[in-house]
Formats: C-alpha cells, structure tokens, sequence
C-alpha cells in the first residue's frame, strides 16, 4: 500500500516542476523585456554621437599611418 501513494506522488512531481518553470519563465520575460527596450532606446540616443566617434577615429588612424 506505501508503494502504490509513493508513486502516485512521483507521477505528479513533473507537473508541479513545469507549472514553477512556466511561473519562472514568466517572470524573467517581465523583468529582461523591459531592460532590452530601454537599453534599444539609449541606443538611439547615442547613434550620432558614436558615429561621431568613429569617424574622428577613423581620421586619426588616417592620419597617423
């Protein structure tokens, strides 16, 4: 009789792991998305100021070789 509920529990183990992934999974996207969108938006803000950058890089690298 002990055998039969100890499988019984472990048939329901794997349900019970991928209801906490699913949760987890959940909560990772709710916290990385947000983090993506904002680093995409300083991005753009900084667009032009690198460009700047590399082109007075690349008039240096010109200039010195």
């Amino acid at each position: 009789m002990a055998l039969l509920k100890e499988r019984k529990g472990q048939g329901w183990t794997p349900i019970y792991l991928l209801i906490v992934m699913i949760i987890a999974a959940v909560l990772i996207i709710t916290l990385i998305k947000p983090m993506f969108r904002q680093a995409a938006m300083s991005a753009e803000e900084n667009i032009g100021e690198a460009a700047s950058v590399a082109k007075t890089a690349s008039l240096l690298v010109r200039f010195v070789f």
